[in-house]
This record gives structure tokens, C-alpha cells and sequence, in this order.
């Protein structure tokens, strides 16, 4: 039985062993990779943007407050909220959902947006 385990051993090893060579010149046995010849396609956004990102016919620019961005903006318009009034007209709850943000978040907006209607 020992040497059974032995000779296993010594098998599983040189397998070992082979594999590890074959593995190391792998390369060399492929050969070069070989690159597409046209280049990757640019990522798409999901978000699109608007005819005039700073229209103020369609509302206030709520991208003066320190966080909203031209995602969270468009979240916000998608609800109803494009004013400075209306964001702080809005429950917090309400335009954390909406955002898709935590309500402290929302409540540090609302703040900002009531700073700027004063």
C-alpha cells in the first residue's frame, strides 16, 4: 500500500510538472494573438441629454446645487420637480425617491435649494 502511494505521488508530480512547462511556453506554442483589426466601439449612456441642458424656459438650473448632477436632474424633471420652489416645496422623502438618493441627501438639497430661492 506505501508503495502504491508513492508511485501515485511521483505520477501526480511529473503531471504536475508537465503541465507547468506546457503552461509557461504556452505562448510560444500558440503563437501571437492576433488583435481585431477594427477598434472597440465607444460606451453608450444611458442618460440623454436635453436640447438646451441649461434652458431656463423648462425651469431652474438645478444643477447649481452642490450634488445634482445632469442624472439626478433629469430623475428629478421625470418626477415633476424642475424648479428651485418645487424641490422645496417637495417632501424630502419624496425627492429621495425620486432620485433615487438616501432622504439626508434629499434633505441637503432642499436646504441648498431654499438658500437660493431667498
Amino acid at each position: 500500500m506505501r508503495r502504491t502511494s508513492k508511485i501515485a505521488g511521483v505520477l501526480i508530480g511529473i503531471g504536475a510538472g508537465v503541465v507547468a512547462v506546457v503552461w509557461m511556453l504556452r505562448d510560444r506554442l500558440m503563437g501571437p494573438e492576433i488583435l481585431p483589426s477594427a477598434p472597440p466601439r465607444p460606451p453608450v449612456f444611458r442618460v440623454v441629454p436635453t436640447s438646451d441642458p441649461h434652458s431656463s424656459v423648462a425651469g431652474d438650473d438645478l444643477t447649481l446645487i452642490r450634488g445634482i448632477g445632469p442624472a439626478y436632474r433629469a430623475r428629478l424633471a421625470a418626477a415633476g420637480i424642475n424648479r428651485f420652489v418645487d424641490l422645496v416645496a417637495t417632501p424630502a422623502a419624496r425627492v429621495a425617491e425620486a432620485a433615487g438618493v438616501p432622504e439626508a441627501r434629499a434633505i441637503e438639497w432642499i436646504d441648498l435649494a431654499r438658500r437660493l430661492t431667498d
